[in-house]
């Protein structure tokens, strides 16, 4: 559609006779929402990749805001504010979590890293990281190392990390793996409130959570998109219970 922020337009990817991505073709509008869900094996984690320029596409399109992204490499869309949510994080365990935002913070406004120097005062980076940390939830936990954090912490952190780098887009990649039920719901709070931020593209294995922050649902199963809707209507998708929900129509 017209209005999307992203737009992935009959996007093909093989590796030798594997077909992992087969003409998929799917947007991302402001302010929503939209899951990608499908068996492990699906070419979830394939088609993330090639939206970020981590993979190269045999064939179709990706247009971000507008712009074919074709020729521009996984650092120029993260310029452009297309942030995956691992690929921007890379933690630094022995840092804090404020540390940790403040690279975030000095990465996007295009300064060759200066690690911290003396100046973990410099209040250029120091308030926005700040603010950043409060926004994911980690008030508090400012001088905390990344590697003294909880898991659903540091998922927090890596959102934190995301959102210091301005972006237009989020593509999540299972956030919720290795959550519990209580660290999954305080972190679906959490996105749900992010998607006024930017729009994410979610993938995610957890159906409590996609069925709870989806505004619409993309079902892939063995590089096909199979279905498209809303949360309703996929559920109700024959093809989609029987290939992937593993009900009988």
């Amino acid at each position: 559609m017209s209005d999307a922020i992203l737009s992935v337009q009959g996007l093909q990817k093989s590796f030798g006779a594997l077909k992992a991505t087969d003409d998929v073709t799917l947007d991302l509008r402001p302010g929503e929402i939209h899951a990608l869900i499908g068996p492990n094996g699906a070419g979830k984690s394939t088609l993330i990749k090639l939206i970020t320029g981590e993979l190269a596409a045999d064939a179709g399109r990706i247009i971000f805001e507008g712009q074919s992204l074709d020729g521009v490499d996984a650092a120029g869309r993260a310029r452009l504010g297309l942030a995956r949510s691992f690929q921007v994080s890379q933690l630094v365990p022995g840092f804090t979590a404020l540390e940790n935002v403040m690279l975030a913070v000095q990465g996007a406004s295009g300064e060759s890293y200066r690690f911290l120097r003396p100046a973990g005062l410099d209040a250029a980076l120091t308030e926005p990281a700040e603010f950043h940390l409060a926004h994911a939830g980690l008030r508090g936990r400012e001088k905390v190392t990344a590697a003294a954090l909880s898991h659903g912490e540091r998922r927090r952190l890596e959102i934190a990390m995301a959102l210091a780098m301005r972006p237009r887009a989020f593509l999540l990649d299972e956030p919720m793996a290795g959550m519990g039920a209580d660290g999954a719901r305080d972190l679906t709070a959490l996105l749900s409130d992010l998607r006024a931020e930017a729009p994410i593209l979610l993938v995610e294995h957890d159906m409590d959570a996609v069925f709870a922050l989806a505004d619409r649902v993309s079902v892939l199963v063995y590089g096909r998109v199979i279905a498209t809707g809303t949360v309703d209507q996929i559920k109700a998708n024959p093809e989609v219970r029987r290939s992937y929900l593993g009900e009988e129509a």
